[in-house]
């Protein structure tokens, strides 16, 4: 494979690197490495007129441009518009996309890093901020080819021996893509002149099949994006099978959704701190292989009693308990407050309540909106143990169940 690069020189016996301003044509090659940077401060705008041409017939051609991307104007070189770049630079991302991308990524992405995020990107992003959907890269087809937009590829910043180990790997890997995305065929070979010559019905099949490039592309993105909404809602599934900072996090998230305000409380003391509609709460939060004890209670009324002291109010004292975390659902058969704890919280006008039956509560809260005061009330108001979810059989889908129960 013979690749041209633009801006930088990359040091692989396959690659020539090119001047833009050069008449050296973009046709000789069969594969583009373009660095922006490196060329955005050119004044040459008959120069970037004529690399512009080059690329919409060298993707015509079947061939695949490689944008390493950093925050600069692209539109005067690329065939593409109607997106936008932000700068913010990193290393950690997060993968979704298929395999073959997975396999490429998984080779290169010790050697790069990103410098921008795209804002609606097209094609298929298969890079991301964690738990964002800022996309990082992202694979359009054009024509019969494509554009490959990447994170930077790590500079010569640790001498030129390692900088050519870096390219050596980074080409071998695209090579391997490049004949996943663009397989060589059989069939012969058209010269470039070919591409300025055509007919009506083959121009209403390339018209066909950019329409429905544009329809993949467009479920690409809402499965991504569906598979974000998945994501959110499994992770309420920690509520029942973990512990520690997890297991607070997203009972904090649940406060929020419902509509309270929550924070996580000082480090060392309670595990959240709830505001709703003038009313004050400390939450500690446990997950615990066996029951609940009255050691957890106590701990939440010294949380209580530091609130107080601090605040000058009186806080609902709630306790949530991941009880038998280990333990599948459907064996929890003992109680999660045991006997000899109840008389200690209720005097104490605790809210004893298992962090299953705070699931309970925030579904019935999405399937009844107009429930959700009153029922986000209703813990600042109990004294004991939380009856109305008392059984997760009633909200949640047991396995071979037709359906849940609401």
């Amino acid at each position: 494979m013979n690749i041209g690069s633009i801006g930088r020189n990359v040091i692989h016996e396959q690659v020539k690197e090119i001047d833009l301003v050069s008449t050296r044509t973009f046709l000789d090659f069969d594969a583009l490495f373009i660095f922006i940077p490196e060329i955005s401060s050119i004044h040459h705008p008959q120069a970037f007129i004529d690399r512009r041409s080059q690329i919409i017939e060298f993707l015509q051609l079947g061939r695949t441009v490689v944008v390493f991307t950093s925050f600069a104007n692209l539109d005067h070189l690329l065939p593409i518009s109607d997106f936008k770049i932000h700068p913010s630079s990193g290393q950690r991302v997060e993968f979704k996309g298929p395999d073959y991308l997975k396999t490429f990524w998984s080779s290169v992405q010790n050697d790069m890093q990103y410098l921008t995020y795209f804002e609606k990107p097209p094609g298929l992003p298969f890079l991301f901020v964690p738990e964002t959907n800022k996309a990082l890269a992202t694979l359009i087809k054009i024509e019969r080819g494509h554009i490959l937009f990447l994170p930077w590829l790590k500079p010569e910043l640790a001498g030129p021996v390692a900088y050519e180990q870096v390219c050596k790997r980074f080409v071998a890997a695209f090579q391997k893509l490049a004949e996943h995305i663009s397989p060589k065929k059989t069939e012969v070979s058209f010269p470039p002149w070919s591409v300025h010559y055509g007919w009506a019905r083959e121009q209403e099949i390339r018209e066909n099949l950019v329409l429905i490039q544009r329809q993949a592309d467009e479920l690409s993105k809402a499965i991504i994006a569906k598979s974000k909404l998945l994501e959110v809602e499994e992770r309420l599934k920690i509520l029942f099978t973990a512990k520690g900072n997890n297991l607070a996090d997203t009972v904090t998230e649940v406060f929020r959704e419902l509509g309270a305000k929550a924070e996580p409380g000082e480090p060392g003391r309670d595990d959240v701190v709830v505001e709703y509609d003038g009313k004050h709460a400390v939450v500690e939060v446990k997950g615990k292989k066996s029951s609940a004890a009255e050691a957890d209670a106590a701990q939440l009324e010294k949380w209580v009693a530091g609130f107080k002291e601090d605040k000058g109010t009186d806080p609902k004292g709630i306790l949530l308990v991941n009880a038998y975390c280990e333990t599948s659902l459907a064996e929890r058969t003992d109680p999660p407050f045991p006997d000899q704890m109840l008389k200690y919280s209720t005097r104490r006008e605790h809210c004893l309540m298992t962090t299953t039956q705070l699931l309970g509560l925030l579904l019935e809260a999405r399937a009844h909106p107009e429930k959700r005061v009153e029922l986000v009330n209703s813990l600042f108001s109990t004294i004991g143990v939380y009856q109305q979810f008392s059984d997760w059989r009633t909200f949640l889908t047991a396995p071979g169940a037709a359906s849940a129960k609401s």
